[in-house]
């Protein structure tokens, strides 16, 4: 990956000390298609896991997973902060942090910072590429992980050589007592040090969670991983969170229905052909919770004119995928789906559906009456979150119990 730092817009306004984001490390790196793609890392030492963020249509890593600078009152939005807009104290990311796992995440292409299909904002060729991209940057995450932790185990493999020899040179004039007790310090080691110096290091864990389109990104990856076998050995996805998945949109109902494929999945397929960048405005459909909408608008690296019907068809098209191809799911995989039935904006009943069908070994489903569509921000999130802690805990239970 490319270190990229002056390529971040927030950067020129705010100076570094500054910036409430957490600061993480920014990177960006090209596609397949050439396409210039903006990452981030909130990276903790000694990390028990990695969880690779996914956000959702017309959003990006930041605004869907941080804080927002406003101060919301009685249900509406008031902007505090706008060259300094996202907070990482008390974001979930922050709480990640605290639990041990490092972050990441990515602005997908035409999205947040991210380069799009044709040079266009919310464009793309295929909904696929998303979901790709997403794989390429668990690769290179892992890469990078692995160069650190050899790199580490290296540094700590010379320092402990250093101090045998130390130890050694001292021991030869001191006392047998003092030669004794070094000999049972982890500079007396040194053959079992250099050992571990040379052995391959295992990738951590990586969980994916995904928010909204970002639910159906995640999901439609582990498709992916279980089509081409033996390409999880790489990344080591263990697990995966769908928050308001697109599975089914509420407005076309599900995507196994009649009318789904006999009437709108033509009629987007026509428009991509023929007004392939056309807009379509969509107004976020928030009732209970009216500020997320000033939130989204106080938003500057969000894009005000809709996506492209191109883009509208790829997105109908990637739910019919993600039903057809249920058969790929990896069966290892745990998913655990969280949904709200109060949202109308991705189809509740399409989530249940899709859980019924699915045949892996550990699934799990919470659906919320008190929340609508954005679970990372509205109220109760928090106890979204403690849901999901809670989850992984369980997942890295066996872990443990079998290092």
């Amino acid at each position: 990956m490319v270190e990229n730092e002056v390529y971040n817009r927030d950067m020129r306004i705010v100076r570094s000390r500054e910036r409430l984001d957490g600061r993480p490390t920014l990177r960006s790196f090209f596609n397949k298609d050439g396409l210039l793609l903006k990452t981030y890392g909130w990276i903790v030492r000694n990390a028990v896991g990695l969880i690779v963020l996914i956000h959702g249509l017309n959003s990006h890593t930041r605004f869907s997973f941080l804080r927002h600078n406003v101060h919301v009152f009685n249900n509406r939005a008031i902007l505090m902060d706008a060259d300094n807009y996202y907070i990482y104290k008390n974001s979930w990311i922050e709480h990640f942090n605290k639990n041990g796992y490092s972050v990441f995440g990515i602005d997908l292409q035409s999205h947040g910072e991210s380069e799009g299909w044709e040079n266009l904002s919310l464009n793309v060729k295929e909904f696929d590429d998303l979901v790709y991209d997403v794989l390429e940057y668990i690769q290179k995450v892992q890469d990078d992980n692995a160069r650190y932790m050899n790199y580490s185990s290296s540094s700590y493999s010379s320092s402990s050589s250093s101090s045998n020899s130390s130890s050694n040179s001292s021991s030869n004039s001191g006392s047998n007592s003092n030669s004794n007790s070094n000999s049972n310090s982890r500079g007396g080691e040194s053959p079992r040090n250099d050992n571990s110096a040379n052995r391959i290091i295992a990738p951590l864990p990586v969980y994916l969670i995904g928010q909204s389109m970002g639910g159906n990104v995640a999901l439609r990856a582990l498709q992916i991983v279980g089509k081409y076998r033996g390409l999880n050995r790489r990344l080591n996805i263990r697990g995966c969170v769908s928050l308001s998945g697109m599975i089914a949109v509420e407005a076309l109902g599900l995507p196994s229905s009649y009318i789904y494929k006999s009437f709108f999945m033509p009629l987007s397929r026509f428009l991509s052909d023929f007004l392939p960048t056309l807009r379509l405005l969509c107004e976020m459909p928030y009732k209970r919770f009216q500020y997320i909408r000033d939130i989204g608008r106080f938003d500057t690296m969000r894009y005000r004119r809709g996506i492209t019907c191109r883009f509208a068809y790829e997105l109908l098209k990637a739910m019919d995928n993600l039903d057809h191809d249920m058969r790929f799911m990896p069966r290892d995989i745990p998913v655990l789906f969280i949904h709200s039935s109060k949202d109308k904006l991705c189809y509740p009943g399409g989530v249940v559906s899709f859980y019924n069908r699915l045949n892996i070994r550990n699934k799990e489903l919470h659906m919320l009456n008190y929340m609508e569509h954005m679970l990372t921000m509205e109220p109760g999130n928090e106890r979204v979150l403690s849901k999901i802690m809670n989850w992984l805990y369980n997942m890295s239970r066996p872990q443990r119990i079998t290092a």
